[in-house]
């Protein structure tokens, strides 16, 4: 049996408090704190996908995935700093993340329900990438995608 330590809401609102006032010493945060903003973010992100994908013009959900994502970021700056900052260092952080990658693929219709997993999730962070480059511009591997 597993378990896993869990966090609670004014936990994770603490962590963000503590972000928005940067020290020369910071506390540490843990896996179960990154798992559960990662949560929070994801929750948010899937809310605006589907507003985003609801009022979307054919052919382009691409633009309207990448448009919702960067208004979540830029409103929840303070969650996606704080993920952002830990995402190399942790590996449960980087697993929990898969989920998001795949959803911003299939979302924006570079890659289908029945694709690998592997594959969806290559692409959603090829997207995602993008995305955060702001450029407007699909690599080379998307663009043929989409």
């Amino acid at each position: 049996m597993t378990f896993t330590t869990s966090t609670t809401y004014a936990e994770l609102n603490a962590v963000l408090d503590q972000a928005r006032r940067p020290s020369a010493n910071p506390v540490p945060v843990t896996d179960a704190q990154l798992l559960g903003l990662q949560h929070r973010w994801t929750t948010a992100l899937s809310a605006r996908l589907d507003e985003a994908i609801e009022f979307a013009e054919p052919r382009q959900e691409v633009e309207a995935v990448a448009n919702a994502w960067r208004t979540l970021a830029s409103d929840l700056d303070t969650l996606r700093r704080v993920l952002d900052a830990n995402e190399t260092s942790s590996e449960a952080l980087a697993n929990a993340m898969r989920p998001e990658l795949r959803m911003l693929a299939i979302t924006a219709g570079l890659s289908g329900l029945d694709a690998p997993s592997e594959e969806s999730v290559r692409v959603g962070h090829s997207l995602r990438r993008a995305i955060r480059s702001g450029n407007g511009k699909l690599p080379q591997e998307l663009a043929h995608a989409s």
